[in-house]
């Protein structure tokens, strides 16, 4: 059977169970169908959740949504945050918007963006698609990565987009891999290619969480690397997890990626954890 008959298929039977089982949304549960009458804006959130995402219950780095005739559009709140880890930064007049870690880090991803803060809905969401055998939170969250960031990420001029790696017994126990789910959502809204192996774990390394800053950079230190049938010839790769916390797994990441040629390497995450 060839792909593009298959992907026919899975439509054809994607409507099916709408039609019997009405979409709802994925953070309530409420139902969709009277709602997302538009099929480009099928992202999965009903507009109660919309509006807490918007007002506070979802505390975003980088502005805040707004609903203005059955869309999402981006209310510029100029919130500043730090370019290189996407961090909340103090505001200055005149200043460039820069965090003090950074200047006395040694970060290797030239730039980063996030969805917004792990804080409220996107936290809960976030948590929730690690274990979303579906991948719909993945996709959700992907179509938000583009709607909220398509224009930068159309002129930053990529030319592909690579998951961070996860262990092989960490993908079986959890059925799922969110960093590849979201690179190949936002793969297919950009129209960039794709690569969830592109990059491979040595080990099924002790999980970051917990660990204090320098803890987990020696953790993931040398624990990456990029597979011998990949050659990569200087292209901008976005760069793309889940969570961003000191920013260890994806400097490292970053490091492989340059070293395996890479020119610049830009990170994009669903949720940036707020720092002290």
């Amino acid at each position: 059977m060839t792909l593009v008959r298959s992907l026919w298929l899975q439509r054809v039977a994607d409507g099916a169970v709408d039609l019997i089982f009405p979409a709802s949304c994925l953070a309530c549960k409420a139902e969709l169908q009277a709602e997302l009458s538009d099929e480009s804006d099928r992202i999965g959130l009903c507009t109660n959740c919309r509006y807490k995402m918007s007002h506070g219950d979802w505390k975003m780095s980088h502005g805040d949504w707004k609903m203005s005739h059955g869309d999402w559009k981006m209310a510029r709140r100029d919130w500043p945050v730090c370019r290189r880890c996407a961090s909340r930064v103090p505001t200055i007049p005149g200043e460039v918007s820069e965090c003090a870690r950074c200047r006395d880090q040694n970060l290797w991803f030239d730039r980063a963006l996030a969805l917004g803060s792990y804080d409220g809905l996107l936290r809960d969401l976030t948590v929730r698609m690690k274990t979303d055998r579906s991948e719909r939170l993945a996709g959700a969250l992907g179509q938000l990565m583009v709607a909220r960031f398509g224009d930068d990420l159309r002129e930053m001029q990529l030319d592909a987009i690579v998951a961070v790696p996860m262990h092989a017994w960490r993908r079986l126990a959890r059925g799922t891999n969110p960093p590849a789910a979201l690179a190949a959502s936002l793969g297919r809204e950009l129209r960039l290619p794709a690569f969830s192996r592109l990059l491979i774990r040595r080990r099924n390394t002790q999980p970051q969480l917990g660990l204090s800053q320098p803890a987990r950079f020696r953790n993931v230190r040398n624990e990456m690397l990029v597979r011998a049938s990949y050659h990569l010839g200087a292209p901008h790769v976005l760069l793309i997890d889940d969570i961003l916390t000191t920013g260890a797994t994806c400097s490292e990441a970053a490091r492989m990626l340059k070293r395996a040629g890479a020119a610049r390497v830009s990170v994009l995450v669903a949720a940036r954890t707020p720092r002290d």
